[in-house]
């Protein structure tokens, strides 16, 4: 009795490795969407009623879902500190600090490039890194899409086989 639930802590064990994959790379394509919907909405705040940067982050935090509102929260806490740091700085640092949204580290990147340009230039210019931004994002959603769609089911496989392996050697 004892064993075969012994097996079974094992085997699920294992298998929630494989789960928290699958999962990590959901949140992942859910956050990249919420962030590509986040963007076209700041692109036409900024390019059609120029929006100021403080009404702006306002309006991403209460338009934007889980878990992407998240980062525009933090970023609105930050903000209080925008007379101290720059706006590029403030916004780098709840970039990489964004955890819950699973991004990869060239996505951060693209990210944290954006704030560079986010209210030090004119509208068009900032028009026009937001597009960039835009489309490189769009380019990882479809990348991680096919990750998700090739690879999570694989993991949750492999790991609940490593725990069926694992359970048949203690055996």
């Amino acid at each position: 009795m004892f064993r075969l639930m012994g097996a079974l802590l094992v085997i699920s064990a294992a298998g929630s490795f494989g789960i928290n994959s699958m999962w990590r790379m959901s949140v992942r394509v859910r956050a990249l969407r919420g962030l590509i919907t986040a963007l076209e909405t700041m692109k036409s705040e900024i390019c059609d009623r120029m929006t100021p940067l403080p009404e702006l982050v306002d309006l991403l935090c209460t338009e934007t879902s889980p878990p992407t509102n998240q980062l525009f929260l933090r970023l609105r806490h930050a903000m209080g500190e925008l007379g101290i740091q720059r706006f590029s700085s403030l916004w780098s640092d709840v970039v990489s600090h964004a955890y819950e949204l699973e991004l990869q580290e060239g996505e951060r990147q693209v990210l944290s490039d954006l704030g560079k340009s986010l209210g030090r230039y004119d509208v068009e210019d900032q028009g026009h890194v937001i597009g960039y931004t835009l489309r490189r994002l769009e380019g990882y959603l479809e990348q991680a899409e096919e990750t998700r769609r090739t690879q999570g089911k694989v993991h949750a496989v492999l790991s609940l086989a490593v725990g069926v392996f694992v359970v048949l050697i203690l055996l």
